[in-house]
């Protein structure tokens, strides 16, 4: 073999070992992603949170659950709220839906009852666009007051 016909042969050596280390995603969303919005009330708060998607028996459709914390400083009275909600999810093409209903409020400050405060949390629901290698998604999160910026990326261990 040649000297060229070796640097030919090392570099893709290189490129499939390096390859086979790229977490792999099969044409789907399952699994563990984490997300956040963007800042709304004054800039002042935002929604960040974990969210796993289980696949169901019908293609490209999953049941979903995720808790998410709304975080907010001082211009809005330090208001913070976890909450746990279930979901189904639909991908058609990249194209993802997630509707949401809350199942419980886990925490929240300053203090309202449990029931008090599931009544006044609404819903958190997505409409995204999967990217090209399947790691993260982006688009926007949606509730009776809002809209926001939102994105999700998947939440993988990185190989040093």
């Amino acid at each position: 073999m040649t000297a060229g016909g070796r640097r030919i042969a090392a570099a893709f050596g290189c490129a499939v070992a390096l390859t086979g280390m790229a977490p792999a995603f099969a044409d789907d969303i399952a699994g563990q992603w984490l997300f956040d919005t963007s800042k709304f009330a004054d800039n002042d708060c935002q929604i960040v949170g974990r969210i796993n998607f289980i696949p169901t028996a019908v293609k490209n459709t999953y049941t979903c659950w995720f808790e998410n914390e709304q975080i907010c400083g001082a211009i809005n009275g330090n208001l913070y709220i976890r909450v746990r909600q279930s979901c189904t999810a639909q991908r058609i093409g990249k194209q993802v839906a997630i509707q949401s209903k809350v199942d419980r409020v886990l925490e929240r400050r300053p203090y309202l009852p449990p029931d008090l405060a599931r009544m006044n949390y609404l819903a958190d629901n997505f409409i995204l666009q999967l990217s090209a290698n399947k790691a993260e998604m982006n688009g926007e999160h949606y509730d009776e007051q809002r809209n926001l910026n939102a994105r999700f990326w998947r939440d993988v261990e990185l190989i040093s």
